[in-house]
C-alpha cells in the first residue's frame, strides 16, 4: 500500500504520527464525510488522511503557539534564512557536521542563540541575567518558529543536530503543502462546539496523577509546556463535549495514556471499546515501553 503519511519535519512531543496505520483503520472502519482533530499538535493525523482521501473535509485545531506562528509564515522561506544567517554551507547535512566536526558545529549553535539572548562567546552559554537578545534580524513571531524548525527537541534555543538535510527539506516543503489542503483552525476546546457527520479525534492533555486537594497533576501543560493548566475539571469537559455531540452521526476517537484520569472518566460514562497499543519510547539514548489506548464512541 501506498505511503500517505506526512511526517512534521520537527519534532514534536506527543506525535501521534508513528500511530498513523492503527488510526486510519480505525478510521476506515468507522468512515464519515468530515474529520477533525481537536488537539491537533503537529498535525501528521489530519495532513495524513487528507493526503490518502482526497474528498475528505479535514480540520485540524493546533493551539500551540509555536506551530500557531510558522502557520502565520512561510516556513521554507524561514528555514531559508536562517541557514542564511548562520551562514551554514548546504553541501554538508547537520547530522554529519555534528559527527565530524563539534567544534564548526558549536559556532553554529552560539550563533543561533544569540537570536533569542546575549551569549558568552567563550562557551556559548547564556549570560545570566542578561537582556533579550538585541538581534533584529528576526522578528518575535519568527523567533518561536525558529524553535520548532531548528531548536532542540523543537522546544528550546539551542541547536538540534538534525536542522538541516536535503531529505529534511523536502519533508518541509511536503509539510507546507499539505497544509494547504486543510482547514486549520487555532482555537482553545470549547466543550458546546457542535459537529454532524463527524470523525472526531480526541488526544487532549494526559492527567496521570492528580492531587485532590488543589487538582494539581504531573504532566504537560495545554498550549506549550509554559501554558495553560489543563485539570481534572477540563476532563469532565471532554465528556461533556463527547455527550454534546452523541445522536449526530458522530464517531469519536479518544487516545491517550492508560491509567490517566480521562481513561476512567470514559468508562464510566460510555459503552465504549478500548484498544491498548504498546510501542518503544526513547529519549536521551534511553529506551522504554510505554502503552497507550484508543477508545472508539459510536451511537
Amino acid at each position: 500500500m501506498k505511503n500517505y503519511s506526512i511526517k512534521a519535519p520537527f519534532p514534536y512531543f506527543g506525535n501521534k504520527g508513528r500511530f498513523y496505520k492503527e488510526i486510519r483503520e480505525i478510521f476506515v472502519n468507522n468512515y464519515r464525510d468530515n474529520f477533525v482533530d481537536i488537539f491537533a499538535g503537529a498535525m501528521e493525523i489530519p495532513l495524513s488522511l487528507k493526503n490518502e482521501f482526497k474528498n475528505l473535509n479535514v480540520t485540524a485545531n493546533a493551539k500551540d503557539k509555536k506551530i500557531e506562528s510558522l502557520l502565520k509564515l512561510d516556513p521554507l522561506a524561514l528555514h531559508q534564512k536562517c541557514l542564511e544567517y548562520l551562514n551554514y554551507d548546504k553541501s554538508i547535512s547537520s547530522s554529519n557536521l555534528y559527527n565530524n566536526d563539534k567544534n564548526k558545529f558549536k559556532e553554529y549553535d552560539k550563533k543561533f542563540k544569540e537570536i533569542f539572548f546575549e551569549i558568552c562567546p567563550c562557551c556559548g552559554l547564556k549570560i545570566k541575567n542578561s537582556k533579550e537578545s538585541k538581534n533584529k534580524y528576526f522578528d518575535d513571531i519568527e523567533k518561536k518558529a525558529l524553535i520548532l524548525l531548528f531548536g532542540f527537541g523543537g522546544s528550546n534555543e539551542s541547536l538540534r543536530s538534525s536542522f538541516y538535510s536535503i531529505d529534511k527539506h523536502k519533508k518541509l516543503k511536503d509539510y507546507t503543502e499539505a497544509i494547504k489542503t486543510i482547514e486549520v483552525t487555532t482555537e482553545m476546546f470549547d466543550e458546546n462546539n457542535i459537529y454532524n457527520n463527524t470523525f472526531i479525534f480526541l488526544d487532549p492533555p494526559y492527567i496521570q496523577k492528580t492531587v485532590k486537594k488543589d487538582k494539581k497533576f504531573i504532566g504537560y501543560n495545554y498550549v506549550t509546556n509554559k501554558g495553560l493548566d489543563w485539570s481534572v475539571d477540563d476532563d469532565i469537559r471532554i465528556i461533556q463535549f463527547i455527550k454534546n455531540n452523541l445522536n449526530r452521526n458522530n464517531v469519536f476517537l479518544v487516545f491517550g495514556s492508560i491509567g490517566n484520569n480521562l481513561s476512567e472518566l470514559l468508562k464510566e460514562s460510555f459503552k465504549c471499546e478500548f484498544i491498548e497499543k504498546e510501542y518503544n519510547h526513547s529519549t536521551f539514548g534511553k529506551s522504554t515501553v510505554r502503552s497507550e489506548y484508543f477508545c472508539l464512541i459510536k451511537e
